[in-house]
């Protein structure tokens, strides 16, 4: 009797620590599958738009702020809806018309509450600007820099589309004011219209201008095509939704160039095609993304049929290849996605390591949406072709705000250097940043020095073009300068319309 209450008092107590552990291995089993829904649920929702970002790429601040309100709105959460009065009527009628934002709620209050804390639990406060760029860059030595001007009855600093016309030799310049320059030592006026003339294409004789209409976010298409020859402009197509590239390309080998355009957009956009049939151009949609901004036409799987190669920059953000297929279609092949945080804004093809096989190095850095901070993983990045077009981020070379990026062989040394502009650069610590040379000492190790000059200190660069623009076999640089809209550390330096950058590889020639 004496030994029996001791064995009761054990076998309860053990019966107790079972229980609780079993209550929290429940809980903690409850808590692990709460959160492996809510992942899930991150996943699914905002995976529908785009690549799904890492939570940890955005500050904690502006989640809350920006970037949550606006994920709000595209799930149809009607309280976080901008009211009539945000918009004029015609705006709202096209955001309507065009589904821009769901009618039905994508969520119910209770998931987007769960969805809301979980990001915000798992969101850093902030994010260091690394690595330290002080001290990384040498002077550029290579490029001799003086400013261009090219017309003082309008305001300067205002400058958003350079094509450079190696046939011609001359360098077409467009700006904010819808007017088009054809310079080649001096600036001689050649159309005036009433946007943004926003790229320009020369074809033989002739010249195709791109007309923006609203340069703005907006979903109202007002953006135009023009055929322009000698004092004649012929509207080729018109309601285009803020077009801001424009590739001409016989692409099926019928004897008739065909129009690429990249509808940018805004929450909805395309890219687009231009057929002529029977003289006439007749419009398809190619796909239906915003955010298409440029294009290149090659025969990438050596079928003997050209393909276009698309970079859309908002929504699925990413590299697209076009595969030209019978009958004139294409197949779709997203070879390369970013994370809508990534800002991708401009690519070139290459073959960087003469395999054959075309590379692609990508510029990622705009930094005007919803999420405005400096971003240590805006940069330029270099994809490897597998030699089956299968692409591998080989290379990364931070630079704040990268937006435009140039491969040549700027010292014809054998190898391919990169002329990279910013128009986001660290205004507080980095305006020399604005345009940055990368040249190429180690191809195979990718080893580069980067060079820069206090002249980019004097503009915000948003365009940059390459060529022979002095006419002494070496390629230079030509950087637009749009400071209208920037900061006040600007406004005193708007008479800038130009950065030209002269290679001075060949002294000699002068």
């Amino acid at each position: 009797m004496i030994e029996t209450k001791p064995k009761k008092i054990i076998l309860i107590t053990s019966i107790l620590i079972i229980v609780v552990v079993a209550l929290f291995v429940v809980s903690y089993l409850s808590k692990r599958e709460k959160r492996r829904y809510t992942e899930n649920l991150y996943e699914l929702r905002c995976g529908s738009c785009h690549l799904v970002p890492a939570i940890n790429n955005i500050p904690k601040p502006l989640w809350e702020t920006r970037v949550l309100p606006e994920m709000a709105k595209r799930m149809g959460l009607k309280n976080y809806m901008d009211g009539r009065g945000s918009y004029s009527s015609e705006e709202q009628y096209y955001i309507e018309k065009n589904n821009a934002y769901p009618k039905k709620q994508m969520i119910d209050s209770l998931e987007w509450l769960r969805l809301c804390n979980y990001i915000l639990s798992m969101a850093p406060e902030s994010l260091s600007n690394l690595p330290d760029r002080t001290h990384r860059n040498s002077a550029l030595k290579q490029f001799d820099t003086s400013f261009i001007s090219i017309n003082t009855k309008k305001p300067q600093g205002g400058i958003v589309n350079l094509k450079f016309d190696s046939r011609n030799n001359s360098l077409l310049i467009g700006d904010v004011f819808g007017q088009l320059f054809n310079w080649n030592g001096r600036a001689n006026p050649i159309l005036n219209l009433e946007s943004p003339i926003i790229s320009s294409v020369s074809t033989g004789n002739s010249l195709i201008a791109t007309e923006i209409g609203i340069m703005s976010p907006s979903e109202i298409p007002k953006g135009e095509l023009h055929l322009v020859h000698s004092d004649t402009i012929i509207s080729l197509q018109k309601e285009l939704h803020r077009p801001v590239y424009t590739e001409c390309n016989d692409l099926n080998n019928d004897g008739n160039s065909e129009i690429i355009i990249c509808e940018f957009g805004h929450i909805t956009g395309e890219l687009s095609l231009l057929e002529k049939e029977e003289g006439v151009y007749m419009k398809r949609t190619l796909l239906a993304l915003p955010g298409s901004i440029k294009v290149e036409v090659v025969d990438m799987n050596n079928d003997g049929k050209k393909d276009i190669i698309a970079l859309f920059a908002q929504g699925r953000e990413g590299i697209y290849i076009f595969y030209q297929k019978e009958n004139f279609e294409f197949e779709i092949d997203p070879v390369i996605l970013m994370g809508p945080e990534y800002g991708s804004s401009w690519f070139s093809l290459l073959d960087y390591n003469n395999d054959g096989h075309l590379d692609i190095l990508l510029a990622n850095g705009d930094n005007a949406d919803y999420s405005r901070f400096l971003k240590p993983y805006h940069g330029v990045r270099l994809f490897i072709n597998n030699k089956k077009n299968a692409f591998k981020e080989e290379w990364f070379y931070p630079i704040n705000g990268a937006t435009r990026v140039l491969n040549d062989d700027f010292d014809q040394d054998g190898d391919m250097d990169f002329a990279v502009l910013s128009f986001f650069p660290d205004f507080d610590n980095g305006l020399e940043e604005g345009f940055v040379y990368l040249e190429n000492n180690n191809a195979t190790q990718y080893s580069f020095t980067a060079h820069t000059t206090i002249a980019a200190s004097n503009g915000n660069w948003l365009v940059m073009e390459k060529g022979d623009f002095d006419n002494d076999g070496d390629i230079d640089l030509m950087l637009g300068n749009f400071s209208m809209l920037a900061s006040n550390k600007f406004k005193s330096k708007k008479e800038n319309d130009l950065l030209f950058l002269q290679n001075n590889l060949f002294n000699d020639r002068k």
